[in-house]
């Protein structure tokens, strides 16, 4: 079965991923594991959204290629494909428990490997841009865009994962999906733990000073808030959802980047859409003061290099199954 190729080594990868996070339970002084059930419900809940987003926008496709009933014809393929449906289930909720660990083991990395690469990286920063880059938003209206950072990320990331699960049997795909858990269990975890930062908008808590203080002023109340409560978890050390802060490697863009990836790797019409949002969600991760933008650089570097690295992986291994090469997709 073709889908082993991406599935087993991806289930591996979350395994080892809650295990290690199991493990450093004594370092970040947790007695329990975190209560992240609710949260698994939300993933639930906002995958069923995604996946109702995603099949819409393909009836509107076959009504625009003259499909009569395509409500109807689409209904069809689904029941015609259960086991692509049942694949998209299982990656789905896959995806969302690596998450939760993903979740769990960020706050431990934290007390594993304090912040201490904050002032390296903002030198970079200014040695690359003349300034602290963030200075080049002042004065604009950040307000829709701190909430679009995380809403438009979220939904990008899980339609992307449905839209891959959906798409003909291939080695591109594979990779991707691969890739993916590749991200979140290993590259992000091994970086974060390897260069820990908390980024400029907590720079003056981790006590190195004013330098960011006039960010402070530029950024919107809700950024500020939600600041706020990272540290309070922070400080707190209860293991609590959305506990734990890391900036470098940026993990919001390599996301995006990897989206990119993808659609760029499956020939798709989507992908210079794609590369304008990777752009977009880097910009806004350095103008709300999330990120130093190398963290961006090093965030899209990892998933060019996890893309890149499970593509070798798949070619290596014996061709027993004949997985198709990626045909064009929309």
């Amino acid at each position: 079965m073709e889908e082993r190729e991406w599935f087993i080594p991806s289930a591996a990868l979350t395994g080892l991923l809650g295990l290690a996070a199991l493990l450093l339970m004594p370092v970040a002084g947790y007695s329990e594991i975190p209560p992240y059930f609710t949260r698994f419900l939300n993933w639930v809940t906002w995958s069923l959204v995604v996946a109702m987003l995603v099949l819409a926008v393909h009836v509107v496709k076959l009504h625009r290629a003259g499909v009569t009933e395509p409500v109807a014809h689409l209904k069809a393929w689904l029941q015609a494909k259960k086991t692509t449906t049942l694949i998209a289930v299982a990656g789905m909720m896959l995806a969302g428990i690596d998450m939760l660990f993903f979740m769990w083991i960020k706050p431990e990395v934290t007390a594993f490997a304090p912040f201490w690469s904050d002032e390296a990286l903002a030198d970079i920063d200014h040695a690359l841009f003349g300034m602290d880059p963030w200075r080049l938003f002042v004065g604009i209206d950040l307000t829709f865009h701190a909430w679009a950072y995380s809403f438009f990320w979220m939904v990008a990331m899980m339609a992307t994962l449905v839209w891959l699960f959906i798409q003909p049997p291939s080695r591109e795909r594979s990779a991707s999906l691969l890739s993916y858990f590749a991200l979140w269990s290993l590259f992000g975890p091994i970086g974060q733990m390897l260069s820990s930062s908390a980024g400029p908008i907590f720079y003056e808590r981790i006590g190195l000073g004013d330098r960011f203080s006039g960010l402070q002023r530029n950024i919107p109340d809700v950024t500020q808030k939600i600041s706020d409560y990272l540290w309070a978890l922070h400080t707190s050390g209860e293991p609590a959802v959305g506990a734990g802060i890391s900036a470098m490697p940026s993990l919001h863009i390599a996301t995006v980047a990897w989206i990119f990836f993808v659609f760029h790797g499956m020939r798709s019409r989507i992908a210079p859409f794609a590369a304008l949002f990777a752009l977009y969600i880097f910009a806004l991760s350095v103008a709300l003061g999330w990120h130093y933008a190398v963290d961006g650089v090093v965030g899209a570097l990892i998933a060019w290099l996890a893309q890149l690295l499970c593509r070798r992986y798949l070619v290596s291994r014996p061709r027993e199954i004949g997985i198709r090469p990626a045909a064009d997709v929309v």
